[in-house]
């Protein structure tokens, strides 16, 4: 009777134990990198000490509260980024782009916001043209707006960049006071799968322009061989930026990448100090082949979150 009994507690026991290695075993690591908002609530444990959340976004919809499509304001067309006068229009905004803004090409499904590329003829109305591709963008003109070097802020989110020759996703930030100009542009993370005319590939660069627009300069620091080392196109990862009156910071899940700091790597005098909201768009360089790129392809944001330094 013992012995069976043992016998019995013993296949039991492999029985659970198998099951156990089985489920561990067949997890699928990326789900876990793209658990999407169970955690949202709660702060990545990358967060400055002393900063508190002021605004967020878990794209569980399309919130018009926090964003426009496109170029322009939803609202208020007056209010719009600085196109090329003389290339650009409401759905391009300069002729290194290759994508017509189409708003279909932004949407949420599943908690996550998808920036969309696609390969696809459109009969351009402003600017006008013929196109080969579409892709989508949004911004935060007069919505979602912040000044680090009056009060420090911390930018994060959680996303997936595309991969391929061609395409150009970035999240940025504009000039958003009142009488706008551009300069002043930093571009938080701006990837570059084959940056234009050259054999620099797979590149994602962390910038700041500044000056006139017809004087500008521009302070730039690229990681190199990106999507080989980060898998960004299939992980999700935790991307930080951190603006204060003296330093801007770039995390990639709270390793510190690049930093800029003022009076060195920018002038003083040149440091920005305005008002600004962003801009997060897929893209495609115009001037470079299609190589390996896939269509569709999408920037992909599980969320965005901003905090303010407390008083």
């Amino acid at each position: 009777m013992i012995k069976n009994f043992i016998s019995i507690f013993f296949i039991f026991f492999l029985l659970s134990h198998n099951s156990s290695c089985s489920n561990e075993n067949n997890i699928d690591r990326d789900e876990i990198n793209s658990d999407t908002n169970n955690n949202n609530d709660n702060d990545s444990g990358f967060v400055p000490s002393g900063y508190s959340l002021t605004k967020k976004d878990d794209f569980n919809a399309f919130n018009p509260q926090n964003w426009s499509k496109g170029l322009t304001h939803d609202t208020n067309p007056e209010i719009r980024m600085k196109w090329n006068k003389n290339t650009g229009g409401e759905n391009l905004l300069n002729d290194n782009y290759a994508g017509y803004l189409m708003d279909n090409n932004v949407y949420v499904k599943d908690g996550l916001l998808f920036l969309e590329n696609k390969k696809e003829s459109i009969s351009g109305i402003d600017p006008a043209g013929e196109f080969d591709y579409s892709t989508g963008w949004i911004n935060s003109l007069q919505k979602i707006n912040f000044n680090g070097s009056e009060n420090a802020i911390y930018i994060e989110l959680k996303a997936k960049f595309p991969k391929g020759d061609k395409v150009w996703p970035a999240i940025w930030l504009i000039d958003d006071s009142e009488n706008r100009v551009w300069p002043p542009e930093i571009d938080i993370w701006e990837y570059f799968g084959k940056f234009f005319k050259t054999n620099r590939k797979d590149e994602m660069w962390m910038r700041y322009i500044y000056g006139l627009w017809n004087d500008k300069y521009d302070h730039s620091t690229a990681i190199e061989n990106f999507q080989s080392t980060y898998s960004s196109s299939s992980q999700f990862h935790i991307y930080g930026f951190n603006w204060t009156d003296t330093k801007m910071k770039w995390f990639i899940d709270g390793q510190l990448v690049h930093t800029k700091t003022r009076g060195i790597e920018v002038p003083n005098s040149d440091w920005p100090k305005k008002t600004m909201c962003l801009v997060m768009n897929n893209g495609l360089l115009r001037v470079v082949d299609e190589g390996n790129t896939i269509f569709p392809n999408s920037l992909i944001i599980d969320y965005i979150k901003v905090y303010q330094k407390d008083n």
